[in-house]
């Protein structure tokens, strides 16, 4: 498991942001006894406002907890708890008038500390947060069969990637050396 380090510590803010995910749940896990893989960022950062850092750490945790009450063991004494002792409390959204989980007032005093190093992190990535949500979200809108090509930049020579016809078309990829999108 890896350790929490501060911001300051690290030169690469992206391996921070996947350390402190990791770190956050590996400590969730051990609290409520559960063994699983850290789920994926989409997972992670489903409903979460990235304008707002430090709500978005509280939905990220709020999320990680969702997807630990699945894998609690039945035989575990956190079996058949309410959300509520987890943390947890639902909340309808005013704009769409669907149902979400948030932390409870309990729930955020108890993760506290994890929230504010959550919340540096998403202040550090959030352009990387964005990107790695957008080409999951493209990956996963992928249609069976959809083919890969390779699509070329307009360097010279031209550089080459391998990619879904649809992700292509629907993203505008540009080559970070010549500033020229991708194409087939």
């Amino acid at each position: 498991m890896g350790k929490l380090v501060s911001p300051e510590q690290v030169n690469d803010t992206a391996e921070m942001l996947q350390e402190s995910l990791e770190y956050v749940w590996g400590e969730l896990c051990r609290t409520y006894d559960v063994r699983s893989a850290m789920p994926d960022m989409v997972t992670l950062f489903e409903g979460a406002n990235l304008g707002s850092e430090y709500r978005a750490a509280e939905i990220i945790i709020a999320n990680m907890l969702l997807e630990i009450i699945e894998e609690v063991d039945r035989f575990s004494p956190w079996y058949k708890l309410p959300a509520r002792a987890f943390g947890l409390v639902s909340v309808r959204d005013g704009v769409t008038g669907c149902i979400r989980w948030i932390l409870a007032p309990e729930g955020v005093k108890r993760w506290q500390p994890m929230v504010s190093w959550l919340a540096a992190a998403v202040r550090s990535n959030r352009a990387l947060i964005q990107a790695v949500l957008l080409v999951e979200n493209l990956m996963n809108d992928v249609p069976v069969g959809d083919p890969c090509i390779d699509a070329r930049c307009r360097c010279e020579p031209p550089r080459t990637i391998r990619i879904r016809r649809s992700v292509l078309e629907r993203a505008q990829i540009v080559c970070d050396l010549c500033q020229e999108s991708f194409a087939a």
